[in-house]
């Protein structure tokens, strides 16, 4: 009568082991929530990294750091977004609110910002707006692949 108990044990252990190898998840995605992406800001005007890669319909956490003395902008849409929000911030310095997709951060500062990305792929742009950052070259891209 021994045998089979040891046959539905050793069925229950092949059972949960062909459970467990059947879930998955998302590269770089934790079970605790989304993947983060570190961001700096320098005060030579540039973010690192410069270049981001990310899946359509991806949602990420971007943990953002002010390394530098100035007060730096974090702005994430497309182009059109990002004339738009070089318009609203109009050369004033450190005006912006934290929105759904910007960050203000004074020197020294981290914050971060959950985004979720369009469910197409394409393209979206990281900027600067602190008078003349953006205009510098304080872009990153973002490549969203399918």
């Amino acid at each position: 009568m021994l045998a089979p108990h040891r046959i539905l044990v050793v069925t229950a252990v092949v059972l949960l082991a062909a459970c467990s190898s059947g879930t998955s998840q998302s590269p770089g995605a934790t079970s605790s929530g989304p993947r983060t992406i570190a961001l700096g800001m320098t005060d030579e005007l540039r973010f690192k990294p410069a270049e981001i890669t990310v899946r359509a319909g991806e949602t990420v956490r971007f943990e953002v750091t002010n390394g530098g003395q100035m007060i730096h902008d974090f702005f994430i849409g497309d182009e059109d977004a990002q004339d738009d929000h070089e318009a609203e911030m109009g050369g004033m310095s450190g005006m912006g609110d934290d929105t759904p997709s910007s960050l203000s951060l004074d020197p020294g500062a981290m914050k971060t910002l959950d985004f979720t990305f369009p469910a197409d792929p394409g393209a979206l742009l990281i900027g600067c707006h602190e008078p003349g950052h953006y205009a510098a070259g304080m872009v990153a891209t973002v490549t969203i692949e399918g």
